[in-house]
């Protein structure tokens, strides 16, 4: 009978060990993605702040408005600066900027970026992966080119 408490008491503080382990790397971990996070957030207000008098003109400007439909151009701009408020209420996105460096992550993009845009622009996401775009969105331009090349839908 004391044989199997004493290999239950080791489980136990074998276990405890383990966890108090993996709390620490957890620690450790958020620590770290939230200095990470404070430094990225704050170069995205040094580049808002140095891009200052900005606007969807100057975006606008980067896109062909013959071959790029304008309101695409528009529900990309205005849906990116939606998502950049926690930096700057009126973020001045360039069509350059990578999405990473913005800190939208491919979660974002599909869960509430895509979704908003397509709205927006009266863009369909259906059938997605056929848009030979798909998978190589990198930056703010190419998020404007997938939306360009997508079918409108009939609300438009």
């Amino acid at each position: 009978m004391h044989r199997r408490a004493a290999g239950v008491g080791i489980a136990s503080v074998s276990s405890t060990a383990s966890i108090a382990a993996l709390a620490s790397i957890l620690a450790a971990g958020w620590a770290f993605g939230s200095l990470a996070l404070g430094k990225q957030r704050a170069w995205l207000e040094r580049v808002a702040s140095e891009r200052r008098g900005e606007s969807i003109c100057q975006f606008a400007h980067s896109f062909d408005p013959r071959e790029v439909d304008t309101w695409v151009v528009r529900a990309v701009y205005e849906t990116c600066q939606q998502e950049l408020e926690f930096v700057h209420t009126k973020f001045p996105v360039r069509a350059s900027d990578k999405l990473r460096e913005l800190l939208f992550d491919p979660d974002d993009l599909d869960m509430a970026i895509a979704p908003e845009v397509g709205r927006r622009a009266g863009r369909s996401l259906a059938n997605a992966e056929m848009n030979p775009l798909y998978g190589k969105v990198y930056s703010v331009a190419d998020l404007v080119l997938f939306f360009n090349a997508q079918p409108k839908t009939n609300e438009t």
